[in-house]
């Protein structure tokens, strides 16, 4: 798993909740150029971060990885 791998996994669980990046990031107590610039790869949040972000998603670290694995195991 790579940061662009988890940027895609946390994007794609943010648009199924139906969430705008905006509250996602208010919800998260990230600025919303903060969760940008996460689900594009390019960011390096602090474990402390992405663990708050993946609670609001309702996603677990493991979880977030897993997805990545099982889309990379499709390529």
């Amino acid at each position: 798993m790579n940061r662009v791998e988890l940027g895609r996994s946390i994007a794609a669980r943010r648009q199924d909740l139906g969430l705008k990046q905006e509250d996602a990031a208010e919800m998260a107590n990230l600025t919303a150029k903060t969760l940008y610039t996460i689900e594009r790869g390019k960011g390096n949040p602090s474990l402390a971060s992405l663990e708050k972000l993946l609670d609001v998603l309702g996603m677990t670290l493991h979880i977030a990885i897993r997805s990545t694995d099982d889309e990379g195991a499709r390529l």
